[in-house]
């Protein structure tokens, strides 16, 4: 079995940190590297966020706005003065529900490949007809968001 390479350990130590909130310790243990590494892997390289600022964004999701707008929009119905007026609530409503009836191409794309990759082993020959049309799919929704 090949060696994994310290750039894959710390692509695998950041997804670790944002997406299972692993300490520093938990990923270190689980990747054979010393805490001290993986302290300098989440400051991030130069000209690039930080792990914590990584994690801050992708915590920022239309759900988690959501339920912050919700909150403003009780504070409103018990009769408190909300911090955001009541058109910015309106307009950014809008747009989180707009979103959260879209997928991104990305998360598409990783679906497809996953499936791919787990039909070439059942059935290689449906496997490269399927291939064919996600990425005509693709193509497709990539020219809608363009």
């Amino acid at each position: 079995m090949a060696e994994i390479t310290n750039e894959k350990k710390r692509e695998i130590a950041e997804d670790m940190y944002i997406r299972l909130s692993l300490t520093g310790r938990e990923i270190a243990e689980n990747l054979g590297v010393t805490e001290q590494t993986v302290s300098r892997w989440k400051k991030g390289r130069e000209g690039e966020p930080s792990w914590d600022e990584r994690k801050n964004e992708t915590q920022l999701t239309p759900l988690k706005i959501k339920e912050l707008l919700m909150g403003e929009a009780y504070k409103v119905a018990k009769g408190e003065t909300s911090t955001i007026n009541s058109d910015q609530i309106s307009k950014l409503m809008a747009a989180i529900d707009r979103l959260d009836k879209k997928i991104n191409v990305r998360t598409v794309m990783d679906v497809f490949r996953e499936f791919d990759n787990w039909m070439a082993d059942q059935e290689p020959a449906t496997a490269v007809l399927f291939t064919k049309f996600h990425k005509l799919f693709l193509q497709y929704r990539i020219s809608l968001e363009a």
